[in-house]
Parts: structure tokens; sequence; C-alpha cells
């Protein structure tokens, strides 16, 4: 008769769940940031929030947070709408990060289904941010054609858009090598 095995739950050490939790915290708080400006800018862009200083230096999706206040309640709408397809796939791309703890809060850490998990983040983080810039730049497109910007037009990509693509592309590297890892110990269990 054999012992009886530790729950899985207990072979993660403490460090391990301890960094789980941080990233899903961090991870919240971005996401419910993101969601509050967006759809705050979209829904309320006359609060006087907005009008502070730090309000009047952000800019949301290519614009000030307040761009939409002269607009008329349809070009309101378009505008906002532009940016729900990023906001959805940032939604779902965090849905995968949580699956993907909670997967290693399992000892799951090299499962089909963590590493899925895993590339199903980077991939929907990666469209998420080109869906970003795509918004930003219909958004001031439109905000031109609407005589709500002086004219000029500026192509927006920082470095900060450059490392979350380069990171997106290492997060599938690191995916694939566990997956290769755990096709690797799968051959060598056969063979014992």
């Amino acid at each position: 008769m054999s012992p009886p095995s530790d729950p899985p739950s207990t072979l993660v050490s403490p460090q391990v769940r301890r960094l789980c939790w941080l990233v899903r915290i961090v991870g919240a708080l971005l996401l419910a940031l993101t969601l509050v400006l967006y759809l705050g800018t979209w829904a309320f862009p006359d609060l006087a929030l907005w009008n502070t200083h730090w309000g009047a230096m952000m800019r949301i999706g290519g614009l000030p947070a307040n761009a939409g206040v002269a607009l008329a309640p349809g070009d309101r709408f378009v505008l906002g709408a532009v940016c729900v397809p990023y906001l959805v796939c940032l939604v779902w791309a965090f849905r995968h990060l949580e699956l993907m703890l909670r997967g290693f809060l399992r000892a799951e850490f090299f499962e089909s289904a963590t590493v899925r998990h895993l590339r199903a983040f980077a991939g929907f983080l990666l469209l998420a941010k080109a869906l970003s810039l795509a918004a930003a730049h219909a958004r001031v497109a439109l905000s031109v054609t609407s005589g709500q910007s002086h004219g000029r037009f500026v192509f927006n990509v920082s470095s900060d858009e450059l490392a979350l693509i380069l990171l997106c592309a290492l997060i599938f590297l690191v995916a694939h090598m566990m997956d290769e890892g755990r096709h690797l110990a799968e051959e060598n269990r056969s063979f014992l």
C-alpha cells in the first residue's frame, strides 16, 4: 500500500503562492483601472475630475479625457465604441492569466491546460495591444473629422508598446519550451 500523496496545493512553495497572488492583485488593479478610465471618459466626459491638472495631461486612447464633451451623442458613442474590441480582448487576456495562475496554485506548471492559458494570455495581450493602437489612431482620426482637433495627425508607437510586443513574443517562447519539456517528460516516463 502506497502512502497517501500530498494534495497539489501543498506541493507549491509559499513563495510561488505569494507571487501568484501578487500577480493576480496587480493584474486585477490594472484591468479595473483601464476599464474605469476608458468607460468613465466615454460615458462621463464632462466630469470635473477630467478638468484637473492630471486629467488635462492624461490621454485615453489617443485623446484628452474630456474629448467627448463637445461631441454629439452619436459621435461620442462611435468614439467610445472603437475601443470596445480592445477592452474585450484585454479582459479575455486577464481571464486566461487568472486560469493560468490557478493552474500554478494546483502545481500544474507544465500541464497542457496551463501552457494553453499562458499562450492565450500572451496572444490576447498582443491582440489587445494591436487593437489599442488601432483604436487610438481611429479615435484621433474621428476627432479630426468631427472638428474636435486642430488637424494634426500623429502616429504614436512608444517604446513601451514595442517592449510589450517583445514580452508577448518571449511568453510564446516560454510556453513552447514548457510544452516541449512536458513532451520530453512524457517520453522519458514511457521508457521507464
